[in-house]
């Protein structure tokens, strides 16, 4: 089998291939597309998911008019 730089295959207890690591600082630009097309995502977002979800639904709701603007002014009031 030949050794490409950026790329190892691990194999299970049994010596069959199974899974590949794949440096994406070397390959990222050629499969990022294919992650796109699958739906997955190549960032992974440093914040939890559940704050993600809190931020998401309180930008909807202010897009329909759930929300109270507040002028800087009066903020401190």
């Amino acid at each position: 089998m030949a050794r490409i730089a950026g790329i190892t295959i691990e194999k299970d207890k049994q010596g069959n291939a199974r899974y590949a690591r794949i440096d994406l600082k070397k390959y990222g630009h050629l499969l990022n597309p294919i992650f796109k097309e699958l739906g997955l995502e190549d960032q992974v977002s440093p914040y939890d998911p559940e704050f993600v979800a809190k931020i998401r639904k309180s930008e909807k709701e202010f897009a329909e008019g759930k929300g109270k603007k507040i002028d800087i002014e009066d903020l401190w009031k």
